[in-house]
């Protein structure tokens, strides 16, 4: 019939996680806030209990997902504690995590969705774990604060595999034998020769 050879665009849609590690928190501000939206609720946040480095948040997927954008709520007011500065990482296991944005949100009370990166040369690649790295909050010497957090992208199993199938063969080999250096994801692929550049 008509359109029979079209590809059908899988559906982005939000994803599924918990609060799995932090770095700190600090009083009643705690990690699981970020799971619900509250603008109007100054308490409805995590706060980092110091700005020391490394501050963090690790949330768990329920399931291997194409994670394709991240979206931020805010609090209705602008506020010291908001991300000047953050990056935001992503990975199959926690020890293996590629940088998929580096941004900064502005002093407002409007939610901010940035696009992540989810493909190497093309591929999408698949996340269990997303990590975010608060670096500068706006009010300097500020503790960080999340309000909110968002995760879309694609979960279905027929479209996630395939690209968790070509991910193990590309990164099983190499975390072997290169574990101990740090080296990017897109360096593990090429050492591996599984791509051809």
């Amino acid at each position: 019939g008509a359109g029979g050879g079209m590809a059908v665009v899988p559906e982005n849609r939000v994803l599924s996680f918990s609060v799995f590690k932090w770095s700190s928190y600090s009083s009643t501000y705690l990690p699981e806030n970020i799971l619900v939206d509250k603008p109007n609720d100054q308490s409805s946040r995590w706060s980092s209990e110091s700005n020391y480095p490394p501050q963090y948040l690790m949330l768990k997927l329920e399931r291997p997902s194409i994670v394709q954008s991240i979206t931020f709520g805010k609090y209705e007011k602008t506020h010291v504690c908001n991300l000047k500065k953050f990056k935001v990482f992503g990975g199959m296991s926690e020890e293996n995590m590629t940088e998929l944005l580096s941004s900064g949100l502005k002093n407002d009370y409007n939610k901010e969705t940035f696009t992540l990166k989810h493909k190497i040369d093309e591929q999408m690649f698949p996340c269990r774990f997303v990590k975010i790295v608060p670096l500068m909050s706006w009010g300097p010497s500020f503790n960080f604060s999340i309000w909110y957090i968002e995760l879309h992208g694609i979960e279905e199993p027929d479209l996630v595999q395939p690209c968790l199938n070509w991910y193990s063969k590309v990164s099983l080999p190499l975390r072997r034998t290169h574990s101990h250096t740090q080296l990017g994801l897109r360096e593990r692929i090429r050492l591996s020769g599984l791509l051809k550049q």
